[in-house]
């Protein structure tokens, strides 16, 4: 067998045929998920649907691993796994043949038996490891830490004093209530977030990611800066449908960092550019990251409203690097390739176009109030019809794509379960012992109750709570710790979970553990700490893009469309500035004052106000009277000659 768990000619009929039997438990996963979405049909009660899906996740997972371990005899290994899947599986049925009890039973009146604490023990064990294999050693180390908080409280100083738990109350929490494992990040996973995973898979499938690379290319491959530019629209698209940033890195870095460095771009500049615009992807509606459908529950909104308040950030995060890509392409004297064989628009509408369709249905479900699973059912069904209508190559092999579609989601939605399980036993662990409250007291008293200090250690506890953890696990965490202390400072209840999404996403390219940084670094070619500096010049705006809507609510939607309208502009202004600032270009080079200039003229007009936008106005005119005047000197001394 090949490292990457393909068959070779060496497996025996034995893996050959755990490695089918682990397909169609994939399939099984799938159809399940797209059953229980289909409005007709609903799912069953959580205490059955979660760890249903739970145990699919978690026997996938270790039955691959079990596969891989058997076929290459490495026997102690399989055994190991055979008795993780073991111990994902017999917790879960428990639950599910006792949901009546479960759902019935008065929480902490009375203990666990102790078989079910048993039971809990082998699940918590058996997420732990699944965390430690796709997700990293620093979720599972916090998840113990707050294991050991919970269990030993009344040893803790000062603030973090609690009365404690026993094992017995700790695993009642976390197995047997609906504030622990089976709270609003599982429910959300299991609910939302598998059936927007498989569109996007379906989609992947069905060509899709050869569609949107292509329409990017048509788009802005013929531009200044062209293969940059299409490196940003190419990782928007793609971002979408993966949903995390370091493979959206590996799917279109692929190509788009050598197409930059042919055509003048740094290694590092070029892998940069690819990190930061694949962080985005998941912050872009339609189909946002995993953390968004978390903010359903926390924040008490529909998917589509929160689409509604992400759609300006979105486009001022894709802005800034576009501005940051453009003005390093004129520096540098890049020129469009007009000789390149690009695709043309048309062409790609023509052969491909129909794939955007399945899209405009889902907007048009979650528009009309349906469920976003629902919305998703309604989407994989459209697409496979307009598959089969339109694409005869596909049609011929149907069978592979379906195939393909659902035995790839369940195993792309492995990370993202064991994050949400382990952020609700977090958060659960954070309810039990009143922990959220006394967060909310520690940020005012750190931060002197100024908005801007409590913005500042909430963007710090993200980015590192963040460094190799997925953005749903960070955003859970702190949602729980700090959301409330930074809306008890007149933050909006949106506008702060909006922030921390932002924040936790970010920590993607942030060294230390910058993950999206180092993955473009490794196709690149260049020095990953290197990458990781250029990622946070391009990044610079947006890492203030959170402070921009938390100052200014019209960013998110809030007002008139007036207010809507200058607010953007003046904030398009101001990263079109601290781009000119960062990149020290705008028609020539810049001097240090100048670009002092635009670093201030940039802070002026981020900062939503009539004064502020009025002298950062002010300062740009400066600028560009100092520009004009260096132009004409230039142009004097060229004429003497």
């Amino acid at each position: 067998m090949t490292e990457s768990g393909a068959p070779d000619s060496s497996d025996s009929a034995v893996v050959r045929a755990l490695r089918v039997a682990m397909a169609l438990v994939a399939i099984a996963m799938s159809l399940f998920h797209l059953l229980t979405a289909y409005p007709g049909i609903g799912a069953p009660r959580n205490e059955v649907f979660l760890p249903a899906h739970l145990a699919f996740v978690l026997v996938i997972l270790y039955g691959d691993a079990f596969v891989v371990t058997l076929s290459r005899r490495r026997i102690a290994a399989a055994l190991l796994n055979a008795v993780l899947i073991i111990a994902s599986i017999a917790p879960a049925v428990y639950l599910m043949t006792h949901a009546e009890d479960i759902a019935n039973r008065f929480a902490y009146a009375e203990p666990l038996e102790p078989i079910q604490v048993a039971y809990a023990i082998a699940l918590v064990v058996a997420i732990l490891e699944a965390a430690r294999r796709t997700v990293g050693l620093v979720l599972v180390a916090v998840m113990m830490a707050f294991l050991i908080y919970g269990w030993l409280g009344q040893s803790m100083p000062g603030v973090l004093y609690h009365q404690g738990f026993t094992v017995n109350q700790i695993a009642e929490m976390i197995y047997a209530t609906g504030d622990g494992l089976w709270s609003a990040p599982i429910r959300v996973c299991a609910s939302f977030i598998f059936l927007f995973v498989l569109f996007g898979s379906f989609l992947l499938a069905s060509g899709a990611g050869t569609f949107f690379t292509d329409l990017a290319w048509s788009l802005t491959g013929r531009s200044t800066g062209g293969p940059a530019k299409s490196a940003v629209v190419a990782s928007a698209f793609m971002g979408m449908l993966s949903g995390s940033s370091a493979a959206n890195v590996v799917t279109t870095g692929s190509f788009t960092i050598p197409a930059m460095k042919r055509v003048g771009y740094q290694p590092a500049f070029a892998a940069g550019v690819e990190a930061v615009a694949s962080t985005g992807g998941q912050l872009t509606p339609p189909i946002m990251g995993a953390a968004a459908f978390l903010m359903i529950e926390f924040v008490g909104v529909s998917y589509i409203e929160i689409m509604q308040f992400a759609i300006i950030p979105a486009i001022l995060y894709f802005f800034a690097v576009f501005m940051m890509v453009h003005l390093e392409a004129r520096r540098l004297g890049l020129r469009p390739d007009l000789s390149a064989e690009l695709p043309r628009l048309g062409d790609v509408l023509r052969r491909r176009g129909y794939l955007m369709l399945p899209i405009v249905v889902l907007m048009y479900y979650l528009f009309e109030g349906y469920t976003p699973s629902a919305a998703g059912f309604f989407s994989i069904v459209s697409l496979v019809a307009l598959v089969l209508l339109f694409d005869a190559d596909k049609r011929r092999m149907m069978h592979r794509v379906l195939w393909q579609a659902m035995t790839e989601a369940p195993r792309m939605m492995v990370a993202v379960t064991v994050a949400c399980a382990i952020g609700g036993m977090i958060a659960g662990v954070i309810l039990l012992t009143g922990l959220g409250v006394r967060m909310s007291s520690i940020i005012l008293d750190i931060s002197g109750g100024v908005m801007i200090a409590a913005l500042l250690l909430t963007m710090l506890t993200a980015v590192v709570l963040g460094m190799g953890m997925p953005t749903s696990g960070a955003y859970i965490i702190l949602a729980a710790l700090l959301g409330s202390g930074l809306t008890n400072l007149g933050v909006p209840e949106i506008g702060a979970h909006m922030f921390i999404i932002f924040c936790a996403a970010m920590s993607g390219i942030t060294p230390p553990v910058a993950i999206s940084s180092f993955a473009a670094a490794a196709i690149a070619g260049s020095d990953p700490w290197r990458t990781s500096l250029v990622a946070i010049k391009l990044g610079l705006s947006v890492y203030l893009i959170p402070y921009m809507f938390v100052y200014g609510p019209a960013l998110l939607g809030f007002g008139t469309v007036l207010e809507v309208s200058t607010t953007v502009l003046t904030a398009l202004i101001g990263i079109t500035a601290l781009s000119v600032a960062c990149i020290g270009w705008l028609r020539l080079e810049l001097r240090l004052h100048e670009r002092a200039l635009a670093f201030l003229a940039a802070v002026l007009m981020m900062y939503a106000g009539l004064v502020t936008d009025l002298l950062g106005l002010l300062v740009i005119g400066l600028l560009g009277g100092s520009i004009l005047l260096r132009q004409r000197q230039i142009g004097r001394a060229a004429h003497a000659r």
